[in-house]
C-alpha cells in the first residue's frame, strides 16, 4: 500500500482463488476390442477361475499344523510310557529309590492321552470310530499301569526297610560273637543280598552255617533268627516286587500306542492321496488358465500397438494440462473450503475477493463487498487509536494478530480472531493484503460457561453457596419491599446414607439428580432451589402469607417422598426440612440460613420425612440438650437401658477369660434395641461421656455381684473417643474403682485403634495410669485404621482384638487368611495378647488356633447374653471337640501352607457354587497350585514311609480336586450348565477327599503339646 488509508480496514475476511481455467483438453480413448469379446473372455476366466478355487480347497482340504499337533501328543505318550517303564527297571535294578516319577510319567501319559481324544479335523469321518476305539483301548491300558502302580510302591517300600534293617540287624549280630567263621557267614549272608552278587549260593550256605551256629549255641540264637528272618523278608518283598513290575509291564501299552499310530497314519495317507489327486487336476487346470490368459494379452497388446504412438505424445500433453488444472482447483479448494473467513484486498485496503466462510460470518454475499472497504464493517467498540496502532505495525512487521469485535450484515456484533498479512510483489512492495479471521462467539460461551459453573452446582445444575448468597440477599430486600413472606428452608435427606453404601456414589449421583427435579418441579419459576452440598438443599420462595408456606412446604415433601430409580430398582427417600420465616425472623441472610439448619435438625430428631418451622426459644432450648439426648437420659434414670455381656473365651485352655458389656435399650415402644439403633446419634455429644461413665459403672456393679457369687469374671467395656480424651477421665475412673473395690481388678476397657488419632502420646500417657490402677487396656478392631503398625508400637496396650472383618471370611478368603497370620505373628512377635472377634463357628476357631490365636469372642461362642444368664452359661460351657483337638498339639508355622491350601480349595468351590448357581462363567476357573507343602521329615509322629505315604496323598487328592474343577469349568465355559451341575457331586466328594488328607497332614505335622504358660497382664 502506498499510503495508509483514512479509514482503515477494521474486519477481514478470506480470499478464494476464483481462476479462470483454460478449456481443458479430451482425454485420449485407449483402443479397445469389442463388447462381446471382453464378455466372453471374462466369462471363461470366471469359469476357470471358479474351477482353480473349487480344486484348491479339495487339494489341502486340512492344516499340517493339526497333524503335527497329533503326532506331537502321541509322541508325548510315548515317551511318558517308555519313561515309566524304564523308572520301574531302574528301581528294579537298584539304581535309583525315587519312585514320585512313576506317577508323573503316568499322569503324564494320561493327560495326552485325554487330549488326543477330541481327535483332530484331519481325520475323516469314516476313520473316527476306528481310531476312537484304539484311543479308548490305549487309555484303558495305561489306567491298568497306573492302578498296577500302588501295589509296586508297597512291595517297594516294604523292600526298602527291610534292606534298611538287615545291616542293624548283622550289626547286632556282630557284636555278640567273636568267633571268625560265625563273622564271616554274616558278612557273605549279607553281601548275598547286594544287586548283582551272584547266583544267591553262597548266601544259602552262609545261611546254613549260621542256623547250625544257632542250634549250637542258645545265646546266637535270637539276633541269627533275627537276620535270617530280615533275609528272607528281602527275599519275598523282592519276589513281590519283581512280580508287581511283571504285572505293570505285561500292559502292553507300546503295542496299543502302535495301533493307535498306524491307524492315524493310515488315515492321514488316505488323506493326501486324495488330496494329491486334487493337487494335480489343479495344476492342469492351472496351465489351462495361463494359456487362455496368454492368449488373451496377446490379441490385447497386437491392438493396442496400433495408436501406441500418437496416443503416447497426446497423453503425454494431456498429463501436463491436468497437472496445471489441479494446481489450480487445489488452491481454489483451500481458499473455497477453509473454515476461516479470507479476505484478499488491493494496496489500498479494497477488497478483491473473499472465501465462502466470509458470507457465512459476515452474512454480506461476495458481491455486496467486492470492491469496498472493510471499514464498513466497524462495531464502534475501537477508537482510532486502536486502528492506528495495528495498520502501524502491519507496514511495520508485515503482519498483525488479535482479536477484535465487528458488526455483521444483520447488526449483530460479534468477536473474532483476525490475523493480516502484508503480500509483497518482485520488488518488494506491497501488493495486496490478506486477512485471515475466526467467529469466536463459542469461546466467549465457554467463558460464559465457566462462570457459571462457579455460580451452579456441577451435578444437579442448581444455584451453589454463591448464588445462593447473592440470592438470599435480594430476596430479602424485595420481601422487605413487598411486605411479604419469605420461606429460607434448609432440607436434608433422610436416608441417603444407604444408597451410597449399598449401590455406590455413581448411583447416589443418580438419586441425587432426581431429587433435584423433583424439588424443581415442585415450586414456581420465580423461586430458587440451590444444593450447598453433599444431600443437603435450600429452598427460598416468597408467599402472601405463611399458609401458604405452608402449602408449598408439604408438596416439597411430597415431591421428595417420589420413588427414585436407583440401581435396577426403586428407591424412596425422605428429607427433613427447616424453615424460618422472613420478617417473622428478622436476622441477617445468613443468621436466617443457620436458623433453618438448627430446625432442619429437630425435624430430624421428631423422626424425618417433615418440616419443622424455626423458633427462637425451642432454638436456645434445642441447643443445650436435644431431644435425643433427653429422651437418652431419661431412659438412664428410668432403668431402660441395659447391659447384655457376651463371653470371650480361651480355646486351647477351655476356660472363660471375661465378657464384654454391650448396651442395649430397653424401648417402652421398639423393644430392645441394639446400640447401633441410637449411639450414632450421639456423636460430639455430651451425652456420650455420661453414657461411658455409665456403662462403667454399671459393668463394676455386675462384676462386684459375679464375684460375690463365686465367679471372679473379668468384664470389658467400650470406651468412646470423646470419654477418653476428657480431661476428668482419670480422675472420675479411679473414683469409680474407690467405689467397687471388690471389682476394681476385673475392669478392662477396650478403645479403638483410631480413637488416639489425635494425640497419640495423651492416649499412652492414659494407658499407662489405667495400668497403674489395675485396669487392663486393649486395642480394638485392630487392622481398620490407617496407622496400625504405630499405634501398635506406641500405645501401651496389652490385649490386641483382630477385627472381624479379617475373621468371618477366613474361612474362604485366603487374603484374610494371610492378613490374620501376620497380624497374630506381628502381635506375638511384640509379646502381646491377642484376640479374635467375630468368630461365627468351630471351624474359625480351629484355623486361629491352628495359627497360634487361643482366644475368640464371637456367635461362635456365644451370643451376648442378659447379666442373669452368663453365671449358668460359664458352669456348663465346653470347647467343640475340634478345638480341644487342636489344643492337644503345639501347631508351628510348618502347618501354615497347608492352611492357605485348605481355604484356597474352600474358596475355589465356593467360587464354583456360586458360578452353577446364577449359570455364569467363572472370573478364574483354575484351581489355584498346591503351596509348597512343608518337608514331611517335620512330621514327629510318623515313620519315613508314612510320611512320604501322606505326602503324595496330599498330592493326588489336590490334582483329582483340580481335575474335576477343570471339568466344570470348562462346562461353564462352554455354556452346559446342566453338565457342570452334574460334576458337581463328583466335585464336592473329591474336595472332602482333600481337606480330610490336609487336616491328617496338619496333625501330623504338629507336636505333642507343653504346658502353656501364663501371659503376664
Amino acid at each position: 500500500m502506498s499510503a495508509i488509508p483514512s479509514v482503515p480496514p477494521s474486519d477481514w475476511g478470506g480470499l478464494p482463488a476464483r481462476t479462470t481455467t483454460p478449456a481443458a483438453l479430451p482425454e485420449p480413448r485407449a483402443v479397445s476390442l469389442p463388447r462381446a469379446w471382453y464378455l466372453r473372455a471374462g466369462a471363461m476366466a470366471a469359469l476357470l477361475l471358479g474351477a482353480l478355487t473349487l480344486t484348491y480347497l479339495r487339494a489341502d482340504p486340512a492344516p499340517a499344523s493339526a497333524h503335527m499337533a497329533f503326532l506331537c501328543q502321541l509322541l508325548s505318550v510315548r515317551e511318558a510310557d517308555a519313561g515309566l517303564d524304564t523308572h520301574l527297571l531302574s528301581l528294579q535294578a537298584g539304581r535309583t529309590v525315587d519312585d514320585r516319577p512313576l506317577s508323573q510319567f503316568a499322569a503324564e501319559a494320561t493327560h495326552q492321552i485325554l487330549r488326543m481324544e477330541a481327535l483332530p479335523d484331519v481325520v475323516p469321518v469314516a476313520d473316527r470310530p476306528a481310531l476312537q476305539q484304539s484311543l479308548n483301548a490305549l487309555r484303558t491300558a495305561m489306567d491298568a499301569k497306573a492302578a498296577a502302580l500302588p501295589e509296586f510302591r508297597r512291595a517297594q517300600l516294604g523292600l526298602a526297610q527291610a534292606q534298611a534293617r538287615l545291616p542293624d540287624a548283622a550289626q547286632d549280630l556282630l557284636q555278640v560273637t567273636e568267633t571268625t567263621p560265625l563273622r564271616a557267614a554274616t558278612q557273605r549272608y549279607v553281601l548275598g543280598f547286594l544287586p548283582g552278587r551272584g547266583d544267591g549260593k553262597d548266601s544259602a550256605d552262609a545261611a546254613e552255617t549260621l542256623r547250625a551256629a544257632a542250634q549250637n549255641d542258645p545265646a546266637l540264637a535270637l539276633p541269627i533268627q533275627r537276620l535270617l528272618a530280615e533275609g528272607d523278608a528281602i527275599r519275598r518283598l523282592r519276589t513281590a516286587r519283581d512280580e508287581a513290575i511283571d504285572a505293570v509291564r505285561r500292559l502292553d501299552t507300546a503295542a496299543h500306542i502302535q495301533a493307535v499310530q498306524r491307524r492315524y497314519e493310515q488315515s492321514w495317507q488316505r488323506l493326501d492321496a486324495q488330496a494329491h489327486g486334487w493337487r494335480v487336476v489343479l495344476f492342469v487346470l492351472a496351465m489351462l488358465m495361463a494359456t487362455y490368459l496368454g492368449w488373451i494379452f496377446l490379441q490385447w497388446h497386437r491392438m493396442q500397438r496400433q495408436l501406441a504412438g500418437a496416443h503416447g505424445e497426446l497423453q503425454r500433453r494431456y498429463q501436463a494440462q491436468l497437472a496445471a488444472e489441479q494446481r489450480l482447483k487445489l488452491h481454489a479448494t483451500a481458499f473455497e473450503n477453509a473454515y476461516d473467513g479470507i479476505t484478499l484486498t488491493d494496496a489500498r485496503g479494497n477488497i478483491v475477493d473473499v472465501n465462502p466462510a466470509f458470507c457465512r460470518i459476515t452474512g454480506y454475499s461476495r458481491a455486496e463487498v467486492i470492491g469496498r472497504n472493510p471499514s464498513m464493517m466497524q462495531s464502534g467498540r475501537h477508537d482510532r487509536a486502536f486502528y492506528t496502532a495495528m495498520w502501524k505495525r502491519i507496514l511495520e512487521t508485515g503482519n498483525w494478530n488479535g482479536e477484535i469485535w465487528n458488526r455483521n450484515k444483520y447488526g449483530e456484533v460479534y468477536p473474532e480472531l483476525l490475523s493480516i498479512s502484508a503480500i509483497r510483489d518482485g520488488h518488494g512492495k506491497v501488493s495486496n493484503f490478506v486477512a485471515v479471521f475466526a467467529d469466536i462467539r463459542h469461546l466467549k460461551a465457554q467463558e460464559k460457561q465457566l462462570a457459571r459453573m462457579a455460580y451452579y452446582d456441577a451435578l444437579t445444575g442448581l444455584p451453589n453457596r454463591v448464588l445462593l448468597a447473592d440470592r438470599l440477599q435480594h430476596a430479602v430486600a424485595r420481601a422487605r419491599g413487598r411486605a411479604t413472606v419469605l420461606a429460607v428452608c434448609y432440607m436434608d435427606l433422610d436416608n441417603f446414607k444407604p444408597v451410597n453404601d449399598g449401590h455406590g456414589h455413581a448411583a447416589g449421583d443418580l438419586a441425587l439428580v432426581q431429587v433435584a427435579r423433583h424439588l424443581q418441579a415442585a415450586v414456581q419459576p420465580d423461586d430458587t432451589v440451590a444444593r450447598t452440598g453433599g444431600d443437603e438443599f435450600v429452598l427460598l420462595f416468597e408467599r402472601s402469607d405463611t399458609e401458604g408456606c405452608h402449602r408449598m412446604l408439604q408438596q416439597v415433601i411430597d415431591a421428595i417422598a417420589l420413588p427414585l430409580q436407583v440401581g435396577s430398582g426403586n428407591h424412596l427417600l425422605t428429607g427433613s426440612i427447616g424453615v424460618t420465616f422472613f420478617p417473622q425472623d428478622e436476622v441477617e441472610p445468613e443468621a436466617l440460613l443457620r436458623h433453618a439448619d438448627q430446625a432442619m435438625y429437630r425435624a430430624k430428631q421428631a423422626g424425618g420425612g417433615r418440616f419443622h418451622v424455626f423458633d427462637a426459644e425451642d432454638d436456645r432450648h434445642a441447643r443445650d440438650v436435644g431431644h435425643h439426648a433427653q429422651r437418652l437420659r431419661q431412659a438412664m434414670r428410668n432403668g431402660e437401658l441395659v447391659l447384655h455381656y457376651q463371653p470371650k473365651v480361651d480355646m486351647r485352655l477351655g476356660t472363660v477369660l471375661g465378657a464384654e458389656a454391650l448396651i442395649r435399650w430397653q424401648h417402652p415402644e421398639r423393644g430392645l434395641l441394639p446400640p447401633g439403633a441410637f449411639l450414632p446419634l450421639l456423636e460430639d455429644d455430651a451425652l456420650t461421656i455420661d453414657l461411658g461413665e455409665w456403662v462403667i459403672e454399671q459393668a463394676l456393679v455386675q462384676a462386684g455381684r459375679w464375684a460375690a457369687a463365686g465367679l471372679r469374671l473379668p468384664v470389658s467395656v467400650n470406651v468412646a473417643s470423646a470419654q477418653l480424651q476428657a480431661a476428668d477421665f482419670m480422675r472420675k475412673l479411679g473414683l469409680a474403682l474407690e467405689r467397687h473395690p471388690d471389682a476394681a481388678d476385673l475392669l478392662e476397657l477396650e478403645i479403638l485403634e483410631t480413637t488416639s488419632l489425635d494425640d497419640v502420646v495423651k492416649a499412652a500417657r492414659i494407658i499407662e495410669q489405667c495400668h497403674a490402677l489395675g485396669v487392663h487396656v486393649s486395642i480394638d478392631d485392630f487392622g481398620t485404621g490407617y496407622s496400625s503398625l504405630t499405634y501398635l508400637k506406641r500405645l501401651p496396650a496389652r490385649t490386641i482384638k483382630l477385627d472381624q472383618s479379617f475373621v468371618r471370611e477366613l474361612l474362604e478368603d485366603s487374603d484374610n487368611l494371610v492378613i490374620a497370620h501376620g497380624v497374630i505373628r506381628l502381635v506375638h512377635a511384640l509379646d502381646r495378647r491377642v484376640i479374635a472377634e467375630g468368630v461365627e463357628s468351630e471351624a474359625h476357631g480351629r484355623l486361629l488356633l491352628q495359627m497360634g490365636c487361643d482366644r475368640a469372642q464371637g456367635y461362635g461362642v456365644a451370643r451376648p447374653m442378659p447379666a442373669a444368664d452368663l453365671p449358668a452359661w460359664v458352669q456348663v460351657w465346653q470347647p467343640p471337640q475340634a478345638w480341644r483337638d487342636c489344643a492337644r498339639v503345639r501347631w508351628t508355622d510348618e502347618v501354615y501352607p497347608l492352611l492357605l491350601a485348605e481355604v484356597q480349595a474352600r474358596g475355589h468351590l465356593q467360587q464354583l457354587r456360586h458360578a452353577l448357581q446364577h449359570g455364569r462363567r467363572l472370573m478364574s476357573p483354575v484351581m489355584p497350585p498346591l503351596p509348597t507343602l512343608p518337608d514331611p521329615a517335620a512330621a514327629p509322629t510318623l515313620s519315613a514311609v508314612d510320611r512320604l505315604a501322606l505326602v503324595e496323598r496330599v498330592r493326588q487328592e489336590h490334582a483329582i480336586v483340580r481335575r474335576h474343577s477343570d471339568e466344570v469349568g470348562r462346562a461353564l465355559a462352554l455354556g452346559a450348565i446342566d453338565e457342570a451341575r452334574s460334576r458337581v457331586d463328583t466335585l464336592q466328594a473329591a474336595h472332602a477327599q482333600l481337606l480330610r488328607a490336609l487336616a491328617d497332614m496338619q496333625f501330623a505335622l504338629a507336636s505333642p503339646a507343653t504346658a502353656r504358660q501364663a501371659v503376664p497382664g
